[in-house]
């Protein structure tokens, strides 16, 4: 129903965000190893977030359990400056990635879904990239299935609720 109409995409945004990325490790221009920075612009992101000090650092694997586990609004931004060196030129791959996906109907604006005027999709295009997340990338599927994720002595948990209320 409705499948075309337009809509703020919100912490959905964060699947492109994550696709982006997992391009990126799959043409070796960052690794699983890379160091994620908290830069100014990455700490003053609203909640949920993890909260990292300017200037602390944690590793892109991690970052990517953050993001998917916990829809981290700072790591989203230190995601972006990593792979692309700020997050305007993460936007715009952002955008070309969509472009390429066939999602006609969707722009996006930042990284991690927070609102802010332009940024939309369409339930039909949403479709199309989680499609293309779980085709092109199945060797990430199983950050798409974690209850919770472990940041030291801290357990952040999902905001998905059926991950850990419903069976398989």
């Amino acid at each position: 129903e409705d499948a075309d109409q337009l809509w703020y995409p919100a912490s959905l945004t964060k699947i492109m965000t994550a696709y982006v990325t997992f391009e990126a490790l799959k043409q070796g221009t960052v690794t699983l190893e890379t160091k994620l920075v908290s830069t100014e612009n990455a700490a003053k992101e609203p909640p949920s977030k993890i909260g990292i000090p300017v200037g602390g650092e944690i590793g892109m694997e991690l970052g990517l359990r953050s993001l998917i586990v916990k829809s981290a609004n700072d790591v989203a931004i230190m995601l972006a400056e990593a792979v692309a060196g700020s997050e305007a030129a993460f936007v715009d791959r952002m955008n070309e990635t969509a472009k390429r996906l066939g999602m006609t109907r969707s722009r996006f604006v930042n990284p991690n879904g927070l609102p802010v005027p332009g940024q939309v999709t369409t339930a039909r295009d949403l479709g199309r990239l989680a499609t293309a997340v779980l085709r092109d990338f199945p060797q990430y599927a199983h950050y798409w299935a974690m209850p919770q994720v472990q940041i030291g002595k801290r357990r952040l948990r999902s905001h998905n609720s059926l991950l850990r209320r419903f069976e398989g």
